[in-house]
């Protein structure tokens, strides 16, 4: 059987007709993919020692040596020497060694931090997840990976972290620590007593409720009282005992703890903190976070230690994937195959956010709750609901830091489209007479028209306000969301108004 003939392709420039050629997408656009250097130094860290690499060029090539050293003080010292030499020895022409040292080093736990003090110089601290792995795994092509990487210069330099900032997050990371075995406590404290009948915890904590802890420890004293609606089988005495060395541990968690937080209320508050426009006060700082919705001290002095200052992130987009909060999407053929975060981000960062989120979509008492509530309730997906608020919350501290202002809805569509006309509000009483008894309230707090109104309800001041209780939430929401119908009946009796005052000067 003859072979068939295969069918000839053509190429480009044999189509007679270009218009043939179907471009799906094109974009020409120039953009910098890297900045090659004229040397490479490559930084691999383990417990117990490094191994470095240096790229050099000669002769037209580039050339690679590597050696091993102890993690050591002295011996980090004599390894960053041993990679100057090499590269200062072998190169031709030689690269100007007079400018600070640059180097590419994985974040490899606590390891690579004092390679990083020892050395100095222009870093590039990267993620091992995105460095990539060889398909052969040894330390000396770890290294060498990590050089060829500073050659070619694709990794950024990274942010330099001053030992202001280290102890603050030791501080911080110290007092998450005796908080969670306070809150571990208080949890076998709540599960010892369910084990034997005692289901107090429905109520209230064991460990944080005054009324609650006092029914508990009269139930593990010598001499208990009888209570009408607890367990009558009486407690072992052994297990009293346990009880009473839980909330010790707990009392003494919970005290360590507190100093803590007062050591890292003081530190943030002695650092001046870097925006564009120079430092700021470190309880200026706070302040301006804590305007944000949901997030009280603690999640600032965490934001300012993790973020240390806005100004080393290029966008708010940046900040988001930092902190973990950027969904990565998966695209083949042109099309989203998935989203899924490739990077867990700042844990405690991205933790305290998403924590904020949830509370603030728990009581969907201004617009980030409610629209958040929105979104858990259409897709069912209440963690994903949070992801989404607390983008918006980090976003938010990002512009507030930057340009040195509090939190508000003002420059928020969510606000405007929220306002459909603003009047006084002593007007409201001609639409309204409901209202007449709450504008001596709504005065004392600062607000005058209806527009301002608005913004302190989803802005979340409104509520907690002197005077206004829940029969002034119930004919606001009437307002709120019945605009159009008040601005009709106001212009109707406006126009009136305004004849008669005609008719009376006739």
């Amino acid at each position: 059987m003859p072979k068939r003939k295969r069918e000839k392709l053509p190429l480009y420039d044999e189509f007679e007709n270009e218009s043939e050629i179907i471009i799906i997408d094109e974009n020409e656009e120039e953009v910098e993919a890297y900045k090659l250097h004229s040397y490479g130094c490559g930084v691999d860290c383990h417990s117990k020692n490094i191994v470095v690499s240096v790229h050099f060029p000669r002769n037209g090539r580039f050339y690679e040596r590597h050696k091993t050293f102890a993690n050591t003080w002295n011996a980090l010292l004599a390894a960053k020497k041993w990679a100057i030499n090499r590269i200062q020895t072998f190169s031709d022409p030689v690269p100007d060694m007079s400018l600070p040292f640059h180097y590419t080093i994985e974040a490899t736990a606590t390891y690579h931090m004092p390679v990083l003090l020892a050395w100095q110089g222009k870093p590039s601290v990267i993620n091992p997840a995105l460095a990539g792995a060889t398909k052969r795994k040894t330390d000396e092509l770890d290294a060498r990976r990590l050089s060829h990487h500073d050659l070619t210069g694709i990794w950024p330099e990274s942010f330099p972290i001053s030992t202001d900032i280290h102890e603050l997050r030791v501080l911080i990371s110290t007092r998450e620590s005796y908080d969670r075995n306070a809150t571990r406590a208080g949890n076998r404290i709540n599960n010892i007593l369910t084990r034997f009948g005692f289901t107090l915890s429905r109520t209230g904590s064991v460990a944080k409720t005054p009324e609650i802890r006092a029914i508990v420890e009269d139930l593990i004293s010598d001499n208990p009282h009888e209570y009408s609606n607890l367990c009558t089988i009486p407690m072992p005495e052994s297990i009293k005992d346990v009880i009473k060395l839980e909330y010790q541990t707990y009392d003494t968690n919970e005290r360590i703890a507190s100093e803590f937080y007062e050591k890292i209320k003081q530190k943030v508050y002695a650092i001046d903190w870097q925006i564009p426009s120079g430092t700021i006060p470190g309880e200026e700082a706070v302040q301006i976070l804590c305007s944000a919705p949901g997030i009280g001290d603690i999640t600032s002095f965490k934001w300012l230690a993790f973020v240390a200052t806005p100004c080393r992130f290029r966008s708010a987009k940046a900040l988001n994937a930092y902190c973990g909060l950027d969904p990565t999407l998966r695209s083949s053929g042109g099309k989203i195959t998935g989203k899924k975060k490739t990077r867990g981000g700042c844990r405690i960062i991205h933790a305290a956010l998403v924590q904020c989120a949830y509370l603030i979509i728990s009581n969907a008492n201004e617009a980030f709750g409610k629209w958040g509530a929105d979104i858990a309730e259409q897709t069912k997906k209440k963690r994903k609901a949070a992801n989404a608020v607390a983008r918006k919350i980090n976003t938010a501290l990002y512009y507030m830091m930057l340009t040195r202002q509090k939190f508000s809805y003002n420059n928020y569509a969510i606000a405007k489209n929220a306002i459909a006309f603003s009047i006084p509000i002593e007007k409201l009483t001609l639409m309204n007479p409901s209202f007449k008894r709450y504008i001596k309230y709504l005065h004392a707090g600062g607000i005058h028209t209806t527009s301002e109104m608005i913004i302190s309800h989803l802005s979340g001041k409104l509520r907690p306000m002197k005077g206004l209780g829940r029969k002034f939430l119930t004919i606001f929401k009437d307002f709120m969301y019945n605009q159009p119908t008040y601005k009709k009946k106001y212009l109707q009796l406006t126009k009136g108004e305004i004849q008669d005052a005609q008719t009376k000067e006739d």
